[in-house]
């Protein structure tokens, strides 16, 4: 127990240091609602480290809290916290997050959380190209533009994400041989090296030779090459998935979905909504999969190939 207190109990001391050092603070704020706001906060934190803690602690909380109310002199949505402070800082000031979240006054939001982890994404593929250099200045052009159709309700951050990411390995590619921007060479390159990437590329193509003056263009489609590749990626995963179903217990969904697009050109969307009641074994090496009035016979996992699978 601290010197000069004589035989008050230590819970005491903590707790008269705790309401002194609330006082304070609560001093800083210009607003009454957010020095409320801190005072419960504050009762809060007790419950959740006691009163030894909070007496120690408290102080660093004030300076998140005075940031809040100079931008909106109360709690805002939790949206609007997390476009002003980013889901890093949120996450060093998790218990007055936590507080907030419970006393209903920032309500989660899954989607602002989605979209500012996109908007992070988004920053590190600008990233990837130094700022001055050719390829920074075409590929923020393009996101200027891409960001004006997200703006405009036309797509979503996402979408944005997802075109800007091979745009912007296309551009360094192309930088590292000083072919800014891209040609057809480059381009072709590009594509062989990545074929997966070309619809997602076909936006940033255009967009080359409509503002740049490029000549560059998708090289036709091969189908028979597509579909040679489609089918030796899927048979890879049937057999990635043999191998680790005496490990894993959770496969069955997934065996379900990769066996149908293989077996029968399906695409992986329908494997992904079947549900067990469309399911029937035949006999112990194979389901058949009813869909819109067809059945599809697949090979079996396992025999506990249903356990998993969703019910409808």
């Amino acid at each position: 127990m601290p010197a000069g207190h004589g035989k008050r109990c230590p819970r005491c001391y903590w707790m008269d240091l705790f309401e002194k050092r609330v006082r304070l603070d609560c001093a800083a704020f210009s607003t009454p609602t957010m020095a409320s706001h801190f005072e419960a906060f504050g009762q809060w934190l007790i419950g959740q480290v006691g009163e030894h803690k909070a007496a120690i602690t408290i102080h660093r909380y004030l300076p998140f809290f005075m940031e809040v109310e100079r931008e909106w002199k109360a709690v805002p949505s939790y949206s609007a916290l997390l476009e002003h402070f980013g889901a890093q800082r949120l996450r060093k000031e998790l218990l007055p997050v936590q507080w907030m979240q419970e006393s209903g006054l920032a309500v989660p939001d899954n989607k602002a959380k989605q979209d500012d982890s996109e908007r992070r994404r988004i920053v590190a593929a600008l990233e990837k190209l130094p700022k001055g250099s050719g390829g920074r200045a075409i590929l923020s052009g393009y996101h200027k533009v891409l960001m004006e159709n997200f703006l405009a309700g036309k797509t979503s951050l996402r979408s944005v994400r997802l075109a800007l990411s091979p745009a912007a390995s296309l551009l360094i590619k192309a930088a590292k041989i000083g072919c800014i921007p891209p040609d057809q060479k480059v381009l072709d390159a590009y594509l062989k090296e990545k074929p997966g990437q070309r619809a997602a590329l076909s936006g940033f193509v255009r967009y080359l030779r409509e503002t740049h003056n490029a000549q560059v263009t998708l090289p036709k489609i091969d189908a028979e090459k597509l579909r040679r590749s489609r089918r030796r990626k899927l048979e890879a995963e049937l057999i990635a998935l043999v191998r680790r179903g005496s490990e894993k217990d959770d496969l069955s969904q997934q065996w379900i979905e990769v066996a149908l697009a293989y077996f029968h050109g399906l695409p992986r969307r329908i494997g992904r909504a079947v549900h067990k009641g469309q399911i029937l074994r035949d006999g112990d090496d194979g389901l058949i999969v009813t869909l819109d009035g067809g059945q599809y016979w697949i090979p079996a996992l396992a025999q506990r190939a249903l356990a998993d699978m969703p019910h409808s």
